[in-house]
Order: structure tokens, then C-alpha cells, then sequence
């Protein structure tokens, strides 16, 4: 039976999470009932991972197959409104740029202005 793990709620943006997913070097783990999770994993994951290596009544063992990515989230002091995530791929590490979450809330709110400005300037024209 497969049964797929859920991700975290906060974490990795879908675009880089997509990025990773396709292009990225996974590795695979394979683990039964009697192996420990490794000790470099996120808490976050492990919460999530650990009721899923545990046998159920009936069974005699569990195996479980966890693929896995070292992913990096670099932020750079000379670039304060880009964040990068950098991750392996079978050739060279891959970098992603991403606006930081402060540079996505003023490309929000200069968006929200225009439209604003936009909408006045129809009323004093009507």
C-alpha cells in the first residue's frame, strides 16, 4: 500500500517546490520499523514521517521509502528583496530567484494603486 506524506503548510514557495520537484537530484531512503529517522531531518518532517514507520496491529513490519532533497534558501544582504533557492541537480547546483515576502507585499500594494488610481479616473470621467 503507498500512501503519500503530506508537506509541511510553511516552508518552500510552489515555485521553487515545482522547480525542485522536477529538475532536482532526489535521493531515496529507504527505511523499515526498526530504523531511526535521520538526524539531520527538519522536526517538521519527522513529526510527519515517524506514525508512518510504525506497524499497525497485524502487521509484523513496516518499510517505508522517503525520496529526499537538500534544499538551500540563501538570502543576501546586497540583495535584500531577492531571495534564492538553490538546490542539486544531476549536472550543477540550480539557483531560483524569488521576490522576498516584503518585495511581494510593495509589488502588491503598487498593483493595488494603480488600480485605485485607475478606478478614480473612470469616476471623474463618467
Amino acid at each position: 500500500m503507498i500512501e503519500p506524506v503530506k508537506h509541511p503548510k510553511a516552508g518552500v514557495p510552489y515555485p521553487a517546490r515545482e522547480l525542485a520537484r522536477e529538475s532536482g537530484k532526489w535521493h531515496a531512503l529507504r527505511l523499515t520499523h526498526k530504523d531511526t529517522l535521520p538526524e539531520n531531518l527538519a522536526d517538521e518532517f519527522r513529526n510527519l514521517a515517524q506514525p508512518y514507520l510504525a506497524p499497525h496491529e497485524g502487521e509484523i513490519g513496516r518499510e517505508a521509502t522517503f525520496k529526499h532533497l537538500r534544499l538551500a534558501r540563501v538570502e543576501v544582504p546586497q540583495h535584500p528583496h531577492r531571495v534564492y533557492y538553490v538546490f542539486p541537480t544531476d549536472t550543477s547546483p540550480q539557483v531560483l530567484v524569488l521576490p522576498s515576502q516584503q518585495r511581494t507585499w510593495q509589488i502588491a500594494a503598487a498593483a493595488l494603486g494603480a488600480l485605485l488610481v485607475l478606478f478614480l479616473l473612470l469616476r471623474l470621467v463618467s
